[in-house]
């Protein structure tokens, strides 16, 4: 199992942005207000808390642990190129878990999967825009 001793620094910022646009683009889906997005970035540190406490994958504890609900700026006023930026993100990090600690990656696969469901059920249920962000961010995982 890998840890965050695996990954050099700018690959480990690379494997938390991921996280965290994953939790912004579902958000960004739903035109989420300011209180729906304070409900759903709360969710996603909640689950974030959950994984840090239960995961058996050491990097995802450690994930979970440095991981927080800010993300990288993304240009919101511009949606397909912060879809594109996200998912690349997303798709990069998840080959870089495959190629550095591989027997991780279905762990790190079902916490992005996990962020972005908790993202979306926070606020009165997943709508179909959030599902749609969902199934982007699965298809997006190598």
């Amino acid at each position: 199992m890998g840890t965050t001793t695996d990954y050099t620094e700018e690959q480990w910022h690379e494997l938390l942005f991921a996280v965290q646009n994953t939790m912004a683009f579902v958000s960004f889906a739903n035109g989420a207000k300011f209180w729906e997005g304070m409900k759903e970035a709360s969710a996603s540190a909640k689950f974030m808390r959950e994984q840090f406490k239960g995961s058996s994958s050491a990097l995802i504890r450690d994930l979970a642990s440095t991981a927080t609900t800010k993300h990288e700026k993304l240009n919101a006023s511009d949606p397909a190129a912060m879809e594109k930026q996200v998912l690349d993100s997303i798709a990069e990090a998840s080959k870089l878990v495959a190629d550095t600690t591989p027997e991780d990656l279905d762990a790190y696969k079902a916490f992005i999967i996990g962020v972005a469901e908790s993202a979306a059920e926070a606020a009165d249920g997943v709508d179909e825009s959030e599902q749609t962000a969902i199934d982007k961010v699965k298809s997006a995982l190598i």
